[in-house]
């Protein structure tokens, strides 16, 4: 897996398409992966492909004169409509992989993903210089609150991630998005190996104190995916949910410290479980890897049950600190 993107400056291309397919979006693209990196291998180009609810996004990375080939080459597919280029420009690689896959699955219509497009366009005709990154995370994991505006998902001030080793955290997630009376989106990321499928997350949006937060649920294995990765940026919090097998709980710290470490600034680290044990083995893990990452566990009330109120709780707690300092002004107390 990489860990660091190539310097250098390149072409960088995102356009957007009504889709026209009849059947399962996420398997068609699925299928199309070895085409596509092969396309992308020869030509030094790197693509992510987004779907959700009727529409597709590209972002092509590389030689202008490739990147040009493959927008227009995926104009060939009969099953996508009329596209329209939504940026344009020269700057550095914001993609890791020879290709990224992800697509979501919501409540949302043609027509509001539609307007979100338009709102981007309209946003970049006002002045908004956004770099290819900005606007993708904006377009693919938008804010879906009521009277919440496109910006939101931009100018959100604080980002959870919840992770465990099998479907805890997105029983989590749904668990406060009713508590909340909020919609929960899910994501489904692939890349471009054959090897392996693709992988699950889930987030919802809740306000408090009026201040937007978003919780983000995530597997183990969805925590080696690049854009994953990328959409973690914001957050300001990991969570780990553990059970009572301290063996796994040492996998999934492992998993969190590799991420953290690519991390200019490291979010702060809250254990939630009700095995002593456990939550030893995964705190030791951790600080052996970070030693100056702010650690700290909470046990959930109701042994058993998804630990709402635990992590609510420590979003409450954190949301009145201060921003989590930039890794090399951390000093290590001892």
């Amino acid at each position: 897996m990489a860990s660091n993107r190539n310097e250098g400056t390149v072409h960088r291309l995102m356009g957007v398409s009504p889709s026209l397919f009849n059947g399962s979006v996420v398997e068609k693209l699925l299928e199309l992966r070895a085409t596509i990196c092969s396309f992308n291998a020869s030509r030094g180009v790197r693509t992510a492909v987004w779907y959700s609810s009727g529409w597709f996004l590209q972002w092509h990375e590389g030689p202008a004169a490739a990147v040009e080939e493959a927008w227009l080459a995926s104009q060939s597919f009969r099953w996508q409509g009329a596209h329209r280029v939504l940026h344009r420009s020269q700057g550095p690689h914001g993609l890791v992989d020879a290709l990224h896959l992800s697509t979501v699955h919501s409540r949302e219509t043609p027509n509001d993903v539609a307007r979100r497009i338009y709102s981007i366009g309209r946003q970049h005709e006002l002045g908004w210089s956004a770099e290819p990154a900005e606007i993708w995370r904006q377009l693919t994991a938008p804010c879906l609150l009521d009277g919440k505006d496109a910006m939101a998902a931009v100018a959100r001030d604080n980002v959870f991630a919840v992770t465990s080793e099998f479907t805890q955290s997105v029983d989590l997630v749904r668990a406060i998005a009713d508590k909340h009376r909020s919609q929960v989106v899910y994501q489904r990321f692939a890349d471009g190996s054959m090897l392996g499928g693709d992988v699950g997350a889930a987030y919802v949006d809740v306000v408090e104190g009026g201040k937007v937060a978003r919780v983000q649920a995530l597997s183990r294995r969805a925590l080696d995916n690049n854009m994953v990765r990328m959409s973690l940026q914001q957050m300001q919090c990991i969570v780990l949910l553990l059970g009572n097998r301290p063996q796994a709980a040492v996998k999934l710290a492992n998993a969190v410290a590799d991420l953290l470490a690519e991390l200019d600034v490291w979010p702060a680290v809250r254990l939630v479980g009700s095995c002593p044990e456990t939550c030893d083995a995964a705190a030791e893990t951790l600080l052996a890897c970070l030693p100056t990452v702010d650690l700290g566990m909470r046990q959930p009330d109701v042994s058993g049950h998804a630990p709402v109120q635990a992590v609510l709780d420590v979003i409450a707690d954190l949301r009145r600190r201060p921003t989590p300092l930039a890794r090399d002004r951390v000093l290590d107390p001892n």
